[in-house]
């Protein structure tokens, strides 16, 4: 991901509410001189905060927590699996907060007739 994507995805769910590239690329260029962070953890990190002003729902991937936490996969499943067993313990569902998706690799199309 580049910056101009970056932005552009972030301003494609979120311009709605009044953010502008303007104030995103002084944050972004923040994260990257000042922190070291990656453009992947600066748009999880993003993408987390405008949801919570936002009162928007996201989906992260586990790609998208290990660029913010700097957690391996397997560091990152075990910390899963301890939330979702205090989720049970106090009653809640853990699923309404960690989905197991299964990856399409990929969907073909044929066209036999061509293209018109």
């Amino acid at each position: 991901m580049d910056k101009d994507t970056l932005i552009n995805n972030l301003l494609a769910n979120y311009g709605k509410y009044g953010v502008t590239r303007a104030e995103l690329e002084p944050i972004i260029d923040d994260g990257i001189q000042n922190y070291g962070l990656s453009l992947e953890a600066i748009y999880s990190g993003l993408k987390m905060s405008l949801a919570s002003a936002f009162n928007e729902h996201e989906y992260f991937s586990l790609d998208d927590v290990m660029a913010i936490t700097g957690e391996n996969r397997e560091e990152l499943l075990q910390r899963i699996e301890q939330c979702r067993q205090e989720l049970i313990e106090v009653g809640e569902n853990p699923d309404e907060y960690f989905k197991h998706v299964v990856p399409q690799r990929a969907a073909v199309y044929y066209f036999l007739n061509g293209l018109h």
